[in-house]
Parts: C-alpha cells; sequence; structure tokens
C-alpha cells in the first residue's frame, strides 16, 4: 500500500517577458517568485509548470524560469501553453524523451505513482497524444493524474469560453472518459480558478500568476492583478486541492 501523501504544487500562466521586464504594466517574475517561494510551497515533491510561461515566446522568459529552477530542491515538470515555443523551450529544460514532433507530452512516475502530461499548446490535443494516454494509463493499475494547458471542458468563464477554448474538446472528453483511473485532472490557461464536474472526473482549473480574468464578462477584464497557484495532496484514495493567492 501507498501511505506516502504527495504533496505537488501548480503554477500556470506565468506570462514572463523578456527577462524581468514589466508585462502589460506587471511584475509577472515578482508574481511568480512569490508564489514558488511561497509558504503553502514549501517541501514539495514535485513542482508542475503547467504552461504559458513565456508572454510571447521570449528566450528571455525561459532563461528567467530556468535561472530560478536550477537550484530548486524539489523534482519538476514543465509543458507549454499557447504562448510558448517549444522548440525555445528545448534549449532551456531538459524535455529529452518527453518530446514526439512538435508535441511535449509524457508520463513521470514519483514514489509509486505515475502523473501524466499532455501538450495541448497548439490549441487542440493530438490524437497520437491521446491514443498514447490510453495505451500508457492502462499499464497502471493504481490511479492516475493528469496536468495539461487547456481545459477539456467549458467552464463558465464567458470571454475564454468563447474565444480561447480547447478546439477538440468533445474528441478529449470522449477519451479521457474511458479512462477508469483518472478522476482527476489538472489545467490553467483560463486566468482564473475553476473547479468543474465533468462526469466522474473533476477538472481543477489553476488561477494564473500573472493576473485574474473577469469570468463574467464576455470580453477581456481584468479582475485581480494578484498571483494564483494551487497546491495538490495525494493520498491513498483521496485527492485534495487547495487555491491560493497573494
Amino acid at each position: 500500500m501507498l501511505s506516502k501523501i504527495l504533496k505537488i504544487g501548480q503554477i500556470s500562466d506565468i506570462h514572463i517577458g523578456n527577462g524581468e521586464e514589466l508585462v502589460q504594466g506587471i511584475d509577472v517574475c515578482a508574481n511568480f517568485r512569490n508564489a514558488l517561494n511561497s509558504d503553502s510551497m514549501k517541501d514539495l515533491d514535485l513542482l508542475v509548470l503547467s504552461g504559458d510561461l513565456a508572454e510571447n515566446a521570449e528566450a528571455g522568459a525561459y532563461e528567467y524560469v530556468a535561472s530560478l529552477l536550477k537550484d530548486y530542491k524539489s523534482p519538476w515538470c514543465v509543458i507549454p501553453g499557447n504562448h510558448d515555443n517549444l522548440d525555445l523551450m528545448k534549449n532551456y529544460f531538459d524535455l529529452e524523451g518527453k518530446v514526439s514532433g512538435d508535441r511535449c507530452f509524457y508520463r513521470y512516475d514519483l514514489k509509486g505513482r505515475s502523473i501524466f502530461f499532455l501538450d495541448s499548446a497548439c490549441g487542440n490535443v493530438s490524437r497520437e497524444e491521446l491514443e498514447w494516454l490510453k495505451s500508457e494509463a492502462a499499464k497502471v493499475t493504481g490511479e492516475i493524474i493528469l496536468f495539461m494547458h487547456h481545459p477539456p471542458c467549458f467552464c463558465g468563464h464567458r470571454f475564454m469560453d468563447l474565444r480561447f477554448h480547447l478546439e477538440n474538446m468533445v474528441e478529449v472528453q470522449e477519451v479521457l472518459g474511458g479512462i477508469k483511473n483518472l478522476t482527476h485532472i489538472y489545467a490553467g490557461h483560463y486566468h482564473h480558478q475553476f473547479e468543474v464536474n465533468m462526469g466522474r472526473q473533476i477538472v481543477h482549473v489553476a488561477p494564473a500568476t500573472q493576473f485574474q480574468i473577469d469570468p463574467n464578462m464576455p470580453y477581456f477584464n481584468l479582475q485581480s492583478a494578484a498571483p494564483g497557484w494551487q497546491v495538490i495532496k495525494w493520498g491513498e484514495n483521496f485527492v485534495e486541492t487547495e487555491v491560493y493567492f497573494e
């Protein structure tokens, strides 16, 4: 039996520009550091950066993030978002064995548990990724969890649901719904916290460290410039998720 409770920190939508410059008037580097160094993120078993590390795929953004992770005490995993450039990311992060073609998707085993990562940076999840996920998940006898950048469902965010939702959502939902040992899915992209029931699966959407977008408006409306992140505690027969804001 697995008695260890894994503590996983998720940071999403950092949107760093060229180094330490302000982005849209916000010190996004400070926001990222505040999330990374908060008391809630201490003693992690794994740190996950779930996409949009850069504002516009700036090399300086990846260099900055990599510099902070260089001496980070816990293991970490990264996936690209729609603002990222995977070819550039490969120059700064160890993605050996995690990239197939133009997609970054992989399985990460940690202390007897399996964590899966999909790449939706192009706005969709490829058929290759979905077939791989079905095959790999079937090899795991226990529960798995999944990280991806785009939520695989609508979330009630009027602006993001309308303009920037996952393109092949129905196809992705069909595949995810058939994976019996998957009940918790973690995403970002929407710049707001959500928890959505998708059948027997729960989608946890992390807030952004860049800023939060008002979900009640059909157009872009800044709700808050305070960074947010979430912490997952995964034990035997339970998964708990807590969201934090600065």
